[in-house]
């Protein structure tokens, strides 16, 4: 399989780097002028695409990176049988396809969850980095080490504990993410997920995660309904769960 860049279904008005929202939250690190300036340069455009819509797929990387601007997406990859394991969600800010940077191939698939606008970058050698930029390589390494230590988190939940315990980590996560992006009041945020994502990314069966689901319901930890995810007692979820906080040591990378 080689790779399709994501195509934009209608052409969207480009936000100038400058004036891009999400660079404003305490998620993200500053970019001084010479720095905004040089991503500025590598943005080819932003694209607007569908829910459901395959922005990436293994192979080939064809020399681009994409920052999640707006909506939510999910990186996942397909098993011998054809079944679908869920890696991580995307979230607005998330930058994803870095393995170009790196090895060249992309090892996954990105799906859109909800409908999404995507800035698209040329993606720069790790070489020009360390050589002009420094304080954005390092912030890139950060960025990944971060990724790695909350993948490695989740990956012990899934192997080592029962479903409404993968449940309720899923949803501490997402919500302390979406916290620190200024998405998360009064315990309450949008969640898109549907019961075959939260199977998909759980390792549980659609049975299992309704049940899971009640159980959380049942004991005033948090529920969902109509795409919303309602935190109802953080302290005693977080307990349930065997969450240990992210407490963000440093701000992200944002292309």
């Amino acid at each position: 399989m080689t790779a399709t860049r994501p195509q934009a279904s209608t052409r969207v008005p480009n936000v100038a780097c400058l004036d891009c929202t999400l660079r404003r939250t305490r998620l993200f690190k500053p970019l001084d002028d010479g720095e905004l300036r040089y991503v500025a340069e590598l943005r080819e455009r932003q694209l607007s695409r569908p829910a459901g819509a395959r922005l990436l797929q293994p192979g080939p990387a064809g020399g681009y990176i994409y920052t999640l601007y707006s909506g939510w997406a999910y990186r996942s990859i397909r098993l011998a049988d054809g079944s679908r394991q869920i890696l991580e969600f995307l979230l607005p800010g998330d930058v994803f396809g870095l393995h170009v940077a790196l090895v060249g191939d992309w090892d996954y698939e990105v799906t859109a969850l909800t409908p999404v606008l995507l800035c698209r970058l040329r993606a720069p050698s790790l070489e020009e980095l360390c050589a002009r930029f420094p304080a954005l390589n390092r912030a890139l390494i950060h960025t990944l080490v971060e990724d790695k230590r909350r993948a490695d988190g989740r990956l012990a939940v899934l192997g080592r504990t029962l479903g409404p315990q993968r449940i309720a980590y899923l949803m501490l996560e997402l919500a302390e993410r979406l916290e620190m992006a200024g998405q998360l009041n009064d315990g309450c945020c949008e969640f898109p997920l549907r019961r075959r994502h939260l199977a998909d990314a759980t390792g549980l069966s659609g049975t299992h995660v309704n049940r899971s689901l009640a159980e959380l319901r049942d004991r005033r930890m948090a529920h969902i309904a109509e795409g919303r995810l309602t935190i109802l007692d953080r302290e005693l979820l977080t307990g349930f769960a065997g969450y240990a906080p992210l407490s963000q040591r440093v701000q992200r990378l944002i292309l």
